[in-house]
């Protein structure tokens, strides 16, 4: 009878361990969706406006990334730079779609154009150098840092109970 016990405590265990982590990698993800994705994705259009050959595709890559970006703040909480402000980043894409919108109305092939486009291409290399420093720093987000910490007393909980339950199994095993 006790070892029967014991199975159906060791399979309990496993039971929620098993969901214990499963909840774990819902939260990692959770936390990487909200939190580095859409960084990630606007690099992406960013990326691919930096090699755009008109300004109108150009545009039409920067007008995602507007709103991908969160519209103010800034991730990085201890001695945080206006180059991992948001809002100032978002400042900048506003003004580089009205950069590429009156650019667009210069004749193609001319010197003004290419000149135009070139200081679009490369205001766009300094945004997403910009969003590459501020992604690590997204992950310190008070949500994330509030999940971590719950995810840490549930451990410490478990291992508190499982080190009780041993201990109450072995006296009933004495018994």
């Amino acid at each position: 009878m006790p070892r029967d016990i014991g199975t159906k405590y060791g399979r309990l265990w496993v039971i929620g361990i098993m969901g214990f982590l499963c909840l774990g990698g819902a939260l990692v993800y959770f936390g990487y969706q909200n939190a580095i994705y859409p960084l990630d994705k606007a690099k992406g259009y960013l990326s691919r406006a930096e090699s755009a050959q008109t300004t109108d595709i150009v545009a039409d890559y920067l007008k995602p990334v507007k709103l991908l970006l969160p519209n103010e703040g800034n991730p990085v909480w201890i001695f945080p730079t206006p180059m991992t402000d948001f809002g100032l980043i978002q400042n900048d894409l506003k003004e580089m779609l009205i950069r590429a919108n009156s650019i667009s109305s210069v004749e193609p092939n001319s010197a003004a154009y290419s000149t135009g486009l070139e200081e679009l291409h490369s205001s766009i290399k300094i945004i997403e150098s910009n969003l590459e420093e501020a992604t690590p720093y997204a992950y310190a987000s008070i949500t994330n840092i509030l999940l971590s910490v719950l995810w840490i007393a549930v451990i410490m909980l478990m291992f508190a109970v499982m080190r009780r339950g041993r201990s109450k199994l072995k006296e009933y095993e004495t018994t």
